[in-house]
């Protein structure tokens, strides 16, 4: 797919116009045509329609909008890309003591670099950061946080040595071990009376409710459907998309809505939970006067994930991982 394919996407979008586009991005009309139905062809989909306020996106377009303005993005940063060394050289002439100066604003050195699947950073970084500090009191690491698909390419590349995903198949040259099972847990209001998950014809009642998930181009939105069918029976009327965990918890705390997700994005506040019943005497439901919603525990039957440790087998502490490989040991405890 060419990024300049996408530079006219985006381009048209904003001008609402083809030839306002052309205009802008001095290429003639036919050209810019051709661009956008090349790029059609490639996806699959019609991504443009005509109307009377000009030219829009198509809903399978709107889809694709985000990652089309995001490529262009990084494209960008990447061609204004400035390195350190002017700044180095400055340090250095102020403190020529300092022999070792550039390795502070080196990208890598000899420490670890651990890259973490979004959004499991914002609630797992503490017991990761805790286990590679059991591994190694002096181990000094940095830390990525990006999609899955990319923490999986740059521990192909070389470029990170430890990844956290909850999403992997079996790659030539990369290790895995699982340290987490994700059960799904629904969330709602405190206020709202108790929810009878064993009853169809009660839980029939929230498809009436407001939902917060995310967006339908997620992998975990897709198993959050599946979720939403074997627990209602059918999909919500009103769902709310949004790409970020924190504002959705924000949501259903504010007593706004429900939302359906995965125990990890809820670390902290489960194992605040095993500490009052225990590893293996969770109830269904939890509730507590910390705690700004109601959380219930869906269970086994229910679509599930795994959270797994990938790293390549030239890993300096693999022995260590593999030894320890039992998920209480590392990551907290699971059902």
């Amino acid at each position: 797919m060419d990024l300049m394919d996408l530079h006219a996407l985006v381009t048209v979008v904003r001008e609402k116009s083809i030839s306002k586009a052309s205009q802008v991005l001095h290429l003639s009309q036919p050209a810019l045509t051709i661009r956008i139905k090349k790029l059609e062809q490639e996806l699959g989909f019609v991504l443009l329609e005509r109307t009377r306020s000009g030219v829009k996106l198509t809903k399978q377009g709107a889809s694709i909008i985000h990652n089309a303005a995001k490529a262009i993005q990084q494209m960008n940063a990447m061609s204004k890309f400035e390195d350190n060394s002017s700044l180095i050289n400055q340090i250095k002439l102020l403190h020529p003591e300092l022999d070792d100066i550039g390795e502070t604003f080196a990208d890598n050195g000899n420490n670890l670099k651990v890259g973490i699947a979004v959004p499991l950073g914002w609630t797992l970084f503490k017991p990761i950061t805790n286990r590679l500090r059991s591994l190694d009191p002096n181990l000094k690491y940095h830390m990525l946080s990006d999609s899955n698909e990319v923490i999986l390419q740059l521990l192909q590349l070389g470029d990170i040595d430890l990844g956290i995903v909850p999403y992997f198949e079996p790659k030539q040259g990369l290790e895995s071990i699982p340290i987490m099972r994700d059960e799904m847990l629904l969330l709602g209001p405190k206020n709202e009376d108790r929810l009878d998950i064993d009853n169809s014809e009660g839980m029939a009642a929230l498809l009436d409710k407001t939902f917060f998930v995310f967006y339908s181009n997620q992998p975990l939105r897709l198993m959050i459907n599946e979720v939403m069918l074997k627990l209602m029976g059918n999909v919500p009327k009103d769902i709310r998309n949004i790409n970020d965990t924190g504002i959705i918890l924000k949501m259903v705390s504010d007593g706004l809505g429900y939302t359906i997700c995965p125990s990890s994005f809820m670390y902290d506040t489960m194992e605040f939970f095993h500490s009052l019943y225990g590893p293996d005497d969770l109830p269904s439901l939890l509730q507590h006067e910390t705690v700004p919603f109601q959380i219930y525990r869906l269970g086994k039957d229910y679509p599930s994930r795994t959270i797994q440790m990938i790293y390549p087998a030239s890993f300096p502490y693999r022995h260590l991982l593999q030894v320890s490989s039992d998920t209480s040991q590392i990551y907290g405890r699971r059902d």
